[in-house]
C-alpha cells in the first residue's frame, strides 16, 4: 500500500437511494488498492443516508460520510469531497453511476506515463438507464461524435466550448492541479465545464482509450431536470471572459448562441435578456431573429414550425 498514490474517489449523493449500493459495491470492487472514499449527501429526502450507513456497517469498508443539514447544491456537494480528499488524485461521481474494476488502476498508470504536466485523465463509458440496461456503448460519441474517434488531449478549450463533453465518472484529476487552479465556484449550477477549462490553461488533459464504467440516465438526471440552470452556468462561466486568442473567444461566442437558443428553446423566463446579450457578443442574425421574437412572446416551437426547421 505505501508504493501506491493515494486515489480519493468523491460521491455526491442527492436522492439517489436505489442506485447507491450498486455504486459503492463497484468502488469497494476496485483493482486499485490504495482507495480513500468520501460519500458527502446532500440533505436527501429519500433513504440514502441510511442505505449509505447500512452498506458501511455491512461491508466494514471504509468511508468518511458527511450529511449536510440542508441542501447545499451539486457544487458545493463536490467541493466539499474535494475539500475532504487526501489522496494524490481525486475522482468525483455521482451518486447513479457506476464504476468498471479496472478504472482507477488504469487511470493511475496512465498518470504515471504521461508525467507531471498531465492534470487529468479521462476515458470513455458506456450510458445506462434506471434499470441499468445499455442505452449506448458510448459516452463521447453519444453527446458528440465530431470527438468520438479521435477525443482531444492537452489543452482543452477550444474542444470544451465546441461540445465536447468529458464524463465526469471517468475524470481523474491530479491534486497538484486543482490546488494551482483553486477551489469550485459555488455560484454555479454545474462544477465540471468550469473546472475542466480552468485546468487547461495550466496543465495536459489525457485521453486512456478504454470504456471503464456507466453514466446512467434516467428521469432525475441533471439533463432532463435542469436544462435552465446549466445554460445559466455557461453564461456565468462566460462573463468570467477567462478565453486567451482568437480561437478561444470564437469557440466560447459560438457556445453562448447555442446556450442562448437552447434556453430560449426551454421557455426560460429570462430569454430575451440572454438572447441580447448573445447577439452583442456575436452579431449573429439567427440570434437577433431570436431575440425579437422572444420579445414578441412567440415560443420557440412555433418559430421553428414556421421556418421548416
Amino acid at each position: 500500500m505505501m508504493n501506491y498514490p493515494v486515489v480519493s474517489i468523491g460521491i455526491g449523493s442527492y436522492n439517489n437511494a436505489r442506485y447507491l449500493v450498486t455504486l459503492l459495491d463497484s468502488v469497494q470492487a476496485q483493482t486499485y488498492p490504495a482507495i480513500e472514499l468520501i460519500v458527502v449527501d446532500d440533505c436527501s429526502t429519500d433513504d440514502s443516508a441510511e442505505v449509505i450507513e447500512n452498506w458501511i456497517k455491512q461491508t466494514g469498508y471504509p468511508v468518511i460520510f458527511v450529511q449536510h443539514e440542508k441542501n447545499q447544491g451539486v457544487v458545493r456537494t463536490f467541493s466539499d469531497c474535494t475539500q475532504l480528499a487526501n489522496g494524490q488524485y481525486v475522482s468525483l461521481v455521482g451518486s447513479d453511476d457506476v464504476l468498471d474494476p479496472d478504472l482507477i488502476a488504469q487511470t493511475v498508470a496512465e498518470f504515471d506515463r504521461r508525467g507531471p504536466k498531465c492534470g487529468a485523465v479521462y476515458a470513455d463509458c458506456r450510458l445506462i438507464d434506471a434499470t441499468g440496461q445499455e442505452i449506448a456503448p458510448s459516452f463521447l460519441r453519444y453527446f458528440n461524435p465530431t470527438y468520438a474517434d479521435s477525443p482531444p488531449e492537452g489543452n482543452l478549450i477550444v474542444p470544451l466550448l465546441r461540445g465536447l463533453y468529458l464524463p465526469t465518472l471517468t475524470t481523474t484529476v491530479r491534486r497538484e492541479a486543482l490546488e494551482a487552479v483553486g477551489p469550485h465556484d459555488e455560484t454555479l449550477f454545474s462544477e465540471d465545464l468550469d473546472m475542466w477549462l480552468r485546468i487547461s490553461r495550466s496543465f495536459d488533459f489525457a485521453y486512456l482509450p478504454a470504456v471503464l464504467g456507466a453514466y446512467r440516465v434516467h428521469d432525475r438526471s441533471a439533463i432532463h431536470t435542469n436544462k435552465l440552470a446549466l445554460n445559466e452556468t455557461y453564461f456565468r462561466i462566460y462573463r468570467k471572459g477567462y478565453f486567451e486568442g482568437p480561437e478561444e473567444w470564437a469557440a466560447a461566442r459560438h457556445s453562448l448562441a447555442d446556450h442562448a437558443e437552447h434556453y430560449y428553446a426551454s421557455q426560460g423566463p429570462e430569454a430575451p435578456a440572454r438572447l441580447w446579450f448573445a447577439f452583442q457578443e456575436t452579431r449573429l442574425p439567427k440570434t437577433a431573429l431570436f431575440w425579437l421574437m422572444a420579445r414578441l412572446g412567440v415560443k420557440y416551437t412555433a418559430l421553428r414550425r414556421a421556418t421548416g426547421r
